[in-house]
């Protein structure tokens, strides 16, 4: 089975596509082909990679997401990096949501319901949930009945006790659904479960802290003071 993956961000959009048999691996496979966009600007710079090491580089500008989305999927099939034959080839398509809100826990197939509650929680991060509709409507367009599947960020995060998702403000912030929903919540999984897997135990026998380090500096240097 392929696996399209999209982590659609506020300033990149990064893909791997995968290939997983019936029996999932014990360890993290290596991706067949991985691309990414970083946008600085207007101007935009298209990175594609395949297994064999060949990489495929453009710097575009005054392209649009979804135009520049669309020429990054394309090298998928054509050109230096390809790695199937079409569009076809691909299983499905996983997509990772920052904010599923009071609704969503699990990954959840990607329905028109779906979407429009994803579309319903984008006052709380607008310009991420922005871009993973516009990825999930890309992919529809592009792949037509490829099942798609929403992965959500604060999915790891909602066991977390009500002492430690209600703010200290007045009760009907919580009541109104505000609320600490924690983020980055794929990451932490992943490295709570590797580390427990690196260490030959059981998470139940850890204590982890994990660390999300993003790209807060990137492309920002001037902002900070030099020391």
């Amino acid at each position: 089975m392929k696996i399209l993956v999209l982590n659609s961000g506020s300033s990149s959009q990064k893909a791997c596509l995968y290939e997983i048999a019936e029996t999932l691996p014990g360890n993290p496979p290596a991706c067949l082909w991985e691309g990414k966009i970083e946008w600085l600007g207007d101007a935009a710079t298209i990175e594609a990679k395949n297994s064999r090491g060949v990489v495929q580089r453009h710097e575009i500008s005054g392209s649009s997401r979804v135009q520049l989305l669309e020429r990054l999927l394309g090298t998928l099939w054509r050109g230096e990096v390809q790695v199937i034959s079409s569009a076809r080839d691909i299983d499905v398509v996983g997509h990772r949501v920052v904010h599923g809100g009071p609704h969503y826990e699990e990954p959840t197939s990607i329905t028109p319901e779906v979407q429009c509650l994803i579309a319903s929680m984008q006052t709380f991060a607008p310009l991420h949930i922005q871009a993973e509709l516009e990825g999930i409507d890309i992919i529809g367009k592009l792949l037509r009945s490829v099942p798609q599947v929403a992965v959500f960020d604060t999915g790891f995060h909602r066991q977390m006790p009500l002492s430690a998702a209600v703010y200290p403000g007045p009760y009907e912030w919580f009541e109104g659904g505000i609320r600490r929903y924690g983020f980055h919540g794929i990451n932490h999984q992943f490295c709570a479960k590797r580390v427990a897997q690196l260490l030959h135990t059981d998470l139940g026998n850890l204590k982890i802290v994990s660390c999300h380090l993003g790209n807060l500096l990137a492309g920002s240097h001037s902002r900070w003071p030099q020391r």
